[in-house]
């Protein structure tokens, strides 16, 4: 640009200038402002968002902001350099925001990642189910609430740290956005207390963030008075704009959090090929003090072809128990259920139960005393606790135990026996106890009936024979049961696929030999009746495998199985299992054999490790097992891996600037696409003397100037490049302002034409 030519320069319309103050203003930084406006508002924020969970972990989202201000200051100390340290720091913040959501510390120092992400999975699975304030039990559901606090406050913090000097409105903006979800998002789930109150101090905490750096003694009127103005104007319409109901249905927004395929039990003992899902799914977690059978139900009849759940009376079945029994810390304890990919009415819990509690919907009492049934299905994410007892004397305990059995226990002792040509009907008759071999009580039949005689000629006269060849061996009710456990561990193997009967069990006993741990629960119970013992089935799930970091036993659907229950004086209701160890319930690889063939050679595998693992081996032998793994446990590592990549470009990229050779040559393009083309001979020091009526506007030429030909390396500022672009748009009409942003655009952009030589500095 050389002397000799006039360059149109047209004064702004009715737009003062704007003054240098205005330039002092974005040019300066004032780090604690910024700290204190940041830490105010993710202050705020935090402890709205704690109020999603009930109690409201405080002190945890204190943390966080803590963990959040330290990412800050040091972005503010390092004052934009060495980036990559601020990563570092991101990094080790996403650690501490995890500690800080409830994921065991050992857990974040040993970085196990496939765990957290499994855990991380569930708690999300369960949030289209979750009602705030969230008071349940469900861990992960907690840890997931808390984290996307953790996540929302470091997001801002680091937007903070490494956004460019000088920060702008839209920087501001950007590392505001979190931390407004922060403090909203509780506000729509939730509605607060004096919710226009909390509307204003939200407005007021923002404009501290975004204005409170750049606020001078003398715009205190202004900057204060038109908030408040606003505010009012606000409040004034919220009334007519609150519809008392969130305009984002948040329910369907998580649905697509929820388990794709959930499963359900049907506990109905039918005798024919085993139609429990088993597809390695993982249905419940237990945390526990003590390793137990987790119980569904309990089946207390027998309706002449099988057992079923109905109100079999018996009146208080605590009585006669030992408070010493009741008292035992290994008997007694207090488990926490989470359900995961299952749908159930059945509160599960362990031998008896007593009143749930935190159940979503409620619970009443089962058919069964010592059961439970939600009032409304519980599915993936809900979770209670419940006190259970469920005793585990030692032999010689049990074999002293005695038999004086409550009278109120003798519908345990009744059987259904079915139509006969004696009894048309069928008859309900009840065995004497164990130490009598009085005659069978009757009901249904005449009383000159021979009640022995109905059961001999029944279909089950064949175990009734049994049952009393076994008792007259025995010299005590425990030798008895041990007896029948013996009996039926020796010529019967377990196999899934059995035939179907019309008396099912008296078939599996004398016929067959073979069946699943209905078959076998089933026909115990029956012996141990027939032979004076109350008894009954109880259905639901074995052990689990225990997770020995998250503490809890993980049990999966294929350790769905049924088990019989005795009563003993003294203890109450004692577990035995006489389903063979090879069953994959209990930890066994069972080749499943088809009706028909020989069972002998099924089931000869060796018991393996007791748990999901074991039965999802067992299941893959058999040819019907499906891996479910989460997709987190693939997608978490993947992402952070991504982020890894992404921040190690960011941080070793140098920071592009123009050079002022650069910028220059837009100069000269700008002035050419608003009408201003600059003529052979004009000097930058001629065109910043004719841009003087806004001092910014020169002031950006004139750093130009100083750069180009005076080495200085300070380029012009934000503010200074807005001002010129004011005076660039000035007469241009109806478009001047689009036209003034493609001819000096906000962000610099290289040029493409080449830059002209210019001789000397001016």
């Amino acid at each position: 640009m050389s002397s000799g030519s006039n360059v149109a320069v047209l004064p702004p319309l009715g737009r003062r200038g704007v003054g240098r103050g205005a330039t002092a203003s974005i040019a300066r930084e004032l780090p604690l402002m910024r700290l204190f406006a940041f830490g105010a508002f993710a202050f705020y924020g935090a402890l709205r968002w704690a109020t999603l969970l009930h109690p409201a972990p405080t002190w945890r989202a204190l943390g966080m902001v803590a963990v959040a201000l330290g990412v800050v200051a040091l972005g503010l100390a390092l004052e934009g350099r060495y980036r990559w340290i601020i990563a570092i720091a991101g990094v080790l913040g996403l650690l501490a925001m995890f500690a800080f959501s409830g994921v065991p510390l050992h857990w974040v120092r040993h970085l196990r990642i496939a765990a957290t992400a499994n855990g991380v999975d569930q708690g999300l699975s369960s949030l289209p189910r979750v009602l705030v304030p969230y008071g349940g039990l469900n861990r992960w559901t907690r840890e997931v609430i808390m984290l996307g606090a953790g996540v929302l406050l470091l997001t801002s913090a680091l937007t903070l740290a490494l956004a460019p000097r000088p920060l702008t409105d839209a920087r501001r903006a950007v590392c505001a956005l979190p931390l407004l979800t922060l403090a909203v998002l509780p506000s729509t789930l939730s509605r607060p207390p004096v919710v226009y109150v909390h509307g204003l101090l939200l407005f007021g905490l923002l404009a501290l963030f975004v204005w409170g750096e750049r606020l001078e003694r003398h715009d205190y009127a202004t900057v204060v008075g038109l908030p408040l103005f606003a505010a009012a104007l606000a409040m004034a319409f919220a009334p007519a704009l609150d519809s008392h109901k969130p305009w984002i249905d948040y329910q369907a927004l998580t649905s697509s959090l929820a388990p794709g395929k959930t499963e359900s039990f049907d506990w109905t003992q039918r005798y024919t090929k085993l139609n429990w899902p088993r597809k390695g799914h993982e249905v419940l977690d237990v945390r526990a003090a003590h390793p137990d059978y987790w119980k569904a139900e309990n089946l207390d009849l027998f309706n002449g072809t099988g057992w079923m759940a109905g109100e079999a009376g018996g009146g208080n079945q605590l009585d006669g128990i030992l408070p010493s029994s009741l008292d035992n810390p290994l008997w007694s304890q207090t488990m926490t259920v989470t359900i995961r990919a299952m749908k159930t009415f059945n509160v599960i819990g362990a031998g008896f139960s007593s009143s749930p509690v935190h159940t979503p919907t409620g619970a009443t009492p089962g058919a069964s005393q010592g059961t439970w049934t939600a009032s409304n299905q519980l599915g993936p994410g809900d979770s209670y606790s419940v006190r259970v007892y469920d005793p585990h004397p030692s032999p010689a305990q049990l074999a002293s135990a005695g038999d004086d059995y409550p009278g109120s226990l003798i519908s345990y002792r009744t059987l259904v026996m079915p139509q006969t040509a004696l009894a048309n009907s069928g008859a309900e008759l009840v065995f004497p106890p164990f130490h009598s071999f009085g005659p069978l009580q009757a009901f249904g039949v005449p009383p000159q009936r021979n009640t022995t005689l109905l059961v001999r000629h029944s279909p089950y006269g064949g175990a009734y024979a049994l049952a009393l060849r076994l008792k007259r061996k025995s010299t005590t009710p425990y030798s008895f049961v041990q007896g029948v456990m013996n009996y039926l561990s020796h010529g019967f193997s377990y196999n899934e696929d059995v035939p179907t009967y019309r008396y099912p069990l008296e078939s599996f006993l004398f016929k067959d030999k073979f069946g699943y741990c209905q078959q076998f629960a089933g026909a115990m119970a029956m012996l141990l009746r027939m032979g004076g013992i109350p008894a009954r089935v109880a259905v639901g799930f074995t052990t689990g495998n225990y997770d020995n970091g998250a503490h809890d036993y993980v049990v999966g659907d294929v350790d769905a199985h049924a088990w019989v229950e005795a009563w003993f004086p003294r203890y109450g209701w004692v577990r035995f299992d006489p389903t063979p160890a090879v069953a994959p319930a209990r930890g066994g690889k069972v080749a499943i054999i088809p009706a028909g063939i020989a069972p002998k050679a099924a089931g000869l595998a060796g018991a393996g490790t007791h748990g999901l693992g074991a039965a999802t081996a067992a299941a893959a032998a058999a040819g019907k097992h499906h891996s479910h793994t989460s997709p987190l446990v693939w997608i978490i590592p993947l992402a952070l891996l991504v982020a890894l990549a992404i921040a190690l470009l960011f941080v070793t990229r140098a920071p592009k600037e123009p050079s002022a050779e650069q910028m220059l040559a837009e100069l000269e393009t700008a002035l050419a696409r608003s009408g201003r083309p600059v003529a052979t001979g004009v000097t930058l020091a001629e065109l910043e003397r004719r841009f003087r009526i806004s001092p910014d506007a020169a002031a950006y030429i004139h750093a130009l100037r100083m750069a180009r030909f005076g080495g200085d390396e300070q380029l012009p500022t934000s503010e200074q490049r807005r001002a010129l672009r004011a005076q660039l748009r000035a007469g241009l009409g109806m478009g001047a302002i689009l036209r003034a942003m493609w001819a000096l655009p906000p962000r610099w952009r290289p040029p493409s034409i080449r830059l002209r030589h210019r001789s000397a500095p001016s």
